[in-house]
């Protein structure tokens, strides 16, 4: 099973530097190291998560680095954000459409796939002027271990 979830990261990995590339971002090692560990987790990591399991590899990088490569990944559209709950963001390299539930007590992030929530009919009154460009849906709630605890 891990070696199919292995070849899936990098297929996802040789998928950004191909789009990377097209997009005129230069492909860094450390570039791949950001993204590497956003394709390999389900966790929607922050920002200080990355940079501490990237830095045992990459001891010069910074974590403004890190912050600015993600910036520019979401900008680029190779990524999306996560704002939970007012936390810091949180990433994800899934650009699959989907959205996210978030335990309100442990802060977990987990991905939600609902046909339902695709196919919202929003009226022109409530856009107002706004032309939207998407939407994602942030479900909140808390997750069985915490009700557990």
């Amino acid at each position: 099973m891990s070696e199919i979830i292995t070849e899936m990261v990098k297929e996802k990995i040789n998928e950004f530097i191909d789009r990377s590339k097209d997009l005129g971002l230069k492909v860094t090692p450390q570039r791949i190291a950001i993204y590497k560990e956003l394709a390999s987790t389900d966790q929607h990591p922050s920002t200080e998560t990355i940079y501490k399991k990237i830095k045992d590899y990459y001891p010069n990088i910074s974590l403004t680095t890190v912050y600015r490569t993600l910036e520019t990944f979401e900008k680029l559209g190779l990524i999306s954000v996560v704002n939970v709950l007012y936390n810091a963001a949180r990433y994800d390299a899934n650009l699959d459409p989907h959205n996210h539930i978030v335990c309100t007590v442990c802060k977990k992030v987990e991905d939600v796939y609902d046909a339902s929530l695709t196919t919202l009919d929003i009226s022109d009154k409530t856009l107002g002027e706004y032309q939207i460009k998407g939407y994602s849906i942030l479900l909140n709630g808390v997750c069985k271990d915490c009700r557990s605890n």
